[in-house]
C-alpha cells in the first residue's frame, strides 16, 4: 500500500510542466437503486477523444433498473436471489461450466485469467457494486472464461441460467442493456490491448472507462508518463505522474499526493483523461510510493463506497452552514487528527459557520476523510448547524 502522507495544499504543481489543453470537446448522465437489496513532462498533448453522446449509457445494473418501468423492474429483481460470499471465497472458476449470472450488490470482486502454460494467473480487473459478470459463458453456452474471487466480502444477486435466459426472452430492455455493456467492454479491451502493444497514448472519457481499469492498464504497461484529466471545457482538473506504471505524484482539484488520488476515485468528474508516455520518469515534487497498484485500487474503491454510505448517513444539507460549539478541538485519537485540526483551523480562520462545500474545497484531504471527521465532530457535539438570525447565521 501507499506509504506517504498527503502533501499540503500549498505544494507546487505535481509535474514540472503542463501541456496546453486539448481543443474543446462537445458535452458528452441514477444513483444506486433503493431496491438493490432485493427479494508534467508530456512532450505531446494527449489526443482528443472522439465525440460522446450527451447522456452516456451506464454499465451500472441498478442505475439501469431505475430507468425501466416498475413491471420490468420487479420481474428482473424477483428472478434473482441474494447470496453472501466471505473473504477469499471463489464465486466461479475458469474452465467450469457456466451455470449462473451475477450482479454485485455490495463489495468488490477480482477477475483473474489463468496464464498460458507456466505463466502465473493475471488479475484483469476489479468489479464493484452495480457491475455484472458471468453473462458471456451463458450467452455463448461455453465454459467460464475467468475466475472470480472475493478479496474481502461481497453480496451478489445471482440468476440461474434458466432465469437469465428467460429475462433475455421476455424483457427487451434487459437484452439491450446486456448488448450495451458487452459492446463497451469490447471497446475498453481493444483500447487497452492497443495501448499495451506500445501505443504512446491512452485516452478516453471517464463516462466510459472506470478508474481501476485505467490505473491497472497503465500499471500493466510498466511505462513512464503523465495522465491529465480535463473537464468538458478543456480545463485541467488533475495531473498524475507515473514511473514504471506506478503513480508517483498526483494533483486533483486543490489536493496533492495520495489524498488527491483517493479523491479522484471518490468524486470522479465528468471528464476526459489522456495518458502520454515519456522516455524517462517525469521529474516531480514530493513523490509518493505505491507498492501494489491493484491493492491500492481495491482500497480506493472501498473508500469510495464507504464515502457514499457516509454521505447518506450524515445527510448534510448543502445550504446549511456548520458552526463550532467549542473554542478548542477535542480529538482523542491519532486517526485523522491532522485532518480534524486542518478543518478546525479553517473555522478559526474564517470566523464564521462553513458550508459543507467550503469544508470540502478548502481542506487538503479527500471527501471521505473530511466527512468522517465531520461525522465524529457531530457525534461528540463539537459542531452543530448554525441558525439563521436577523444578523446572519449564528
Amino acid at each position: 500500500m501507499a506509504d506517504s502522507k498527503p502533501n499540503p495544499a500549498t505544494a507546487p504543481s505535481a509535474v514540472a510542466a503542463r501541456p496546453p489543453p486539448p481543443p474543446p470537446q462537445p458535452q458528452p448522465g441514477l444513483p444506486p437503486s433503493s431496491h438493490s437489496t432485493v427479494a508534467d513532462s508530456v512532450l505531446v498533448p494527449p489526443t482528443a477523444p472522439v465525440s460522446r453522446p450527451t447522456v452516456p449509457p451506464t454499465d451500472d445494473f441498478f442505475a439501469f433498473c431505475n430507468k425501466i418501468n416498475p413491471q420490468q423492474f420487479q420481474k428482473i429483481i424477483q428472478s434473482g436471489q441474494l447470496v453472501q460470499h466471505g473473504k477469499d471465497s471463489v464465486v466461479c472458476r475458469q474452465g467450469d461450466p457456466s451455470d449462473a449470472f451475477y450482479v454485485i450488490n455490495d463489495g468488490i470482486v477480482e477477475v483473474i485469467v489463468a496464464g498460458v502454460e507456466k505463466c502465473k494467473p493475471v488479475l484483469m480487473t476489479y468489479l464493484s457494486k452495480g457491475d455484472l459478470f458471468g453473462e458471456v459463458g451463458l450467452l455463448a453456452d461455453d465454459l467460464r472464461t475467468a475466475t472470480v474471487r472475493v478479496p474481502k466480502s461481497a453480496t451478489l444477486l445471482k440468476y440461474s441460467k434458466d432465469a437469465f435466459l428467460q429475462l433475455i426472452a421476455t424483457v427487451p430492455a434487459f437484452s439491450h442493456y446486456l448488448v450495451t455493456v458487452l459492446a463497451r467492454r469490447l471497446h475498453k479491451t481493444t483500447t487497452r490491448f492497443h495501448f499495451c502493444s506500445h501505443a504512446r497514448e491512452f485516452s478516453g472519457s471517464l463516462d466510459f472507462f472506470d478508474l481501476p481499469t485505467i490505473f491497472q492498464t497503465i500499471a500493466l504497461s510498466q511505462q513512464h508518463g503523465v495522465m491529465h484529466v480535463f473537464n468538458l471545457t478543456s480545463e485541467i482538473l488533475g495531473e498524475f505522474a507515473f514511473a514504471n506504471g506506478k503513480p508517483i505524484t498526483a494533483r486533483f482539484r486543490h489536493l496533492y499526493g495520495l489524498e488527491a488520488l483517493l479523491d479522484l476515485f471518490q468524486v470522479t468528474p465528468r471528464a476526459i483523461f489522456g495518458f502520454a508516455r515519456t522516455n524517462e520518469p517525469p521529474i516531480v515534487v514530493s513523490p509518493f510510493s505505491i507498492s501494489d497498484v491493484n491493492e491500492f485500487a481495491i482500497h480506493a474503491v472501498d473508500l469510495r463506497d464507504k464515502m457514499l454510505d457516509l454521505q447518506k448517513k450524515l445527510d448534510i444539507p448543502e445550504d446549511k452552514p456548520i458552526k463550532r460549539i467549542h473554542a478548542s478541538l477535542a480529538w482523542t485519537d491519532n486517526e485523522l487528527k491532522d485532518c480534524a485540526e486542518a478543518l478546525w483551523k479553517l473555522w478559526q480562520k474564517e470566523k464564521k459557520p462553513l458550508l459543507l462545500k467550503e469544508c470540502l474545497n478548502n481542506v487538503a484531504y479527500c471527501h471521505y476523510h473530511i466527512l468522517k471527521v465531520l461525522g465524529k465532530l457531530f457525534e461528540t457535539r463539537q459542531v452543530a448547524y448554525a441558525e439563521l438570525t436577523p444578523h446572519g447565521f449564528r
